[in-house]
């Protein structure tokens, strides 16, 4: 079936991508690994659901609904906002989760996010990953920035090793199932390409301030939103 075939080869490709940039980023020491660890374990039910309804449920609407969210989110990332819970006293609020890491240049980043909300944002984002075939990536960071309140450096590394164990599930439910058959020559020149890729974001956002990070991830969140909503239009086509 081409959906799922077209799942199957995007959510195998964005695992490559995910490896390479965990081990980017944990050299650089920026993976809240204790935050990934849960927030992927919450997720991998609904990834296992999510593969297994890529074929069942009309995708027309659902990736127009999903193309305009996606644009919101990218409108949110770059909408000029009120100080987050880093700026609140710790106990004024029981919900927010304190967080203390130091990355490899010895850069301190102390901030409290909205962990429990996160647990449930997982459940709803680790379904749209694999249904879509997107891999999450383009969903999660932005949540964790905007909604969340982690760190823009912290949320890019931590969203990719939580994609690491999302769409790994995934693409191996996708190979046993005889999804990717003969797809080898494919996945292999664009692992290449999205491996360096990853290698090269993760030199890169080391270098750059908070704000300017942002604003590349609402740059391709904007591109990534564009795909999602063809997509979506071309399905509902006669």
């Amino acid at each position: 079936r081409p959906s799922e075939a077209i799942a199957a080869l995007s959510l195998s490709v964005v695992t490559l991508n995910a490896l390479s940039g965990s081990i980017a980023y944990y050299r650089l020491g920026r993976i809240d690994l204790k935050t990934s660890l849960v927030y992927g374990s919450v997720a991998l039910p609904w990834v296992i659901l999510g593969v297994f309804s890529t074929s069942r449920v009309e995708r027309g609407p659902f990736d127009i609904i999903l193309g305009l969210a996606l644009l919101g989110l990218c409108a949110s990332l770059v909408w000029p906002s009120s100080p987050g819970p880093a700026g609140e006293p710790e106990g004024d609020n029981p919900s927010l989760v304190l967080r203390r890491l130091v990355d490899r240049s010895g850069r301190v980043f102390e901030y409290r996010f909205r962990y429990r909300l996160g647990i449930w944002l997982s459940v709803a984002v680790g379904f749209l990953s694999s249904f879509m075939g997107i891999g999450g990536g383009p969903i999660y960071v932005p949540l964790m920035i905007r909604v969340l309140r982690v760190p823009p450096h912290i949320a890019t590394a931590t969203s990719q090793c939580l994609l690491l164990l999302t769409t790994f599930a995934a693409a191996l439910i996708h190979l046993i199932s005889g999804h990717l058959a003969g797809m080898g020559d494919l996945i292999l020149p664009l692992a290449l390409g999205m491996v360096a890729g990853a290698q090269a974001g993760a030199a890169i956002s080391g270098r750059v301030r908070s704000a300017v990070l942002t604003r590349i991830l609402a740059a391709l969140l904007v591109l990534v939103s564009l795909q999602v909503l063809y997509r979506g239009a071309v399905a509902l086509l006669p």
